[in-house]
């Protein structure tokens, strides 16, 4: 029975997903967090694992108010030169009228300043999360997963593609994509055995913007949990 269950290995991407988890939970990952289908602007991310930088409570909670789109307004080098209606419209590319509407949310949200001496918008210059990991878990389309890591590296500090262990030799065969894709490549089998086939780098987000879409999201998830 346990041989015919490795060979016949998982029925769907749900129940692989389980099994991820499972087995990143044995491993040296218990210090980070984990969060299912989060959308960082650049599609759902299937895993994510993050942790959260001490003493940020306040900038977690002005960043979960914040539609994630507009969160890299908070970012020192854009909010530290936003003074006036005509500087958030030009940042944002919009007519100063559309700007208004928008700077309107803001106010509901307590989060723009009336003083004409300070900045109109909080400054955040430490961001709540960090050690972003992205995971796409794929049965077999490792294209269809590579192409989604790819662009989770816009926010996150790794990326990386997880197959079931049955599908995992063709992903091998192109191993070279991955690695100038930035993406690591690992199996698991259905008893939680994960493989790794090729190391995901560390490095910096492509996208500060997409950084902070997803620190807002996040934000809004941790905001949940409290």
């Amino acid at each position: 029975m346990k041989n015919r269950k490795i060979q016949e290995g998982f029925e769907t991407e749900e129940d692989l997903v389980k099994v991820i988890l499972s087995s990143i939970r044995t491993l040296k990952t218990r210090s980070f967090k984990i969060e299912l289908e989060l959308d960082a602007g650049v599609g759902f991310a299937d895993i994510i694992l993050y942790k959260r930088n001490p003493r940020t409570t306040q900038q977690l909670n002005i960043l979960a108010k914040i539609p994630p789109r507009l969160a890299s307004l908070l970012h020192p080098s854009n909010s530290e030169n936003i003074f006036n209606i005509n500087d958030f419209a030009n940042f944002l590319g919009l007519s100063t009228s559309s700007a208004q509407r928008i700077s309107r949310q803001f106010q509901q949200l307590g989060l723009w300043n009336s003083n004409p001496k300070n900045t109109l918008l909080p400054v955040i210059k430490t961001q709540p999360f960090h050690q972003i990991i992205s995971i796409e878990a794929k049965l077999s389309d490792w294209s269809r997963a590579l192409v989604q890591a790819y662009r989770n590296l816009q926010f996150a500090d790794e990326s990386w593609v997880v197959l079931d262990h049955r599908f995992y030799k063709p992903a091998l065969t192109q191993l070279e994509r991955f690695r100038r894709s930035g993406v690591g490549l690992a199996s698991v089998d259905i008893e939680g055995r994960l493989f790794i086939h090729y190391e995901a780098p560390t490095s910096s987000p492509i996208s500060i913007t997409k950084r902070w879409h997803a620190q807002a999201a996040l934000a809004r998830r941790a905001l949940r949990y409290q």
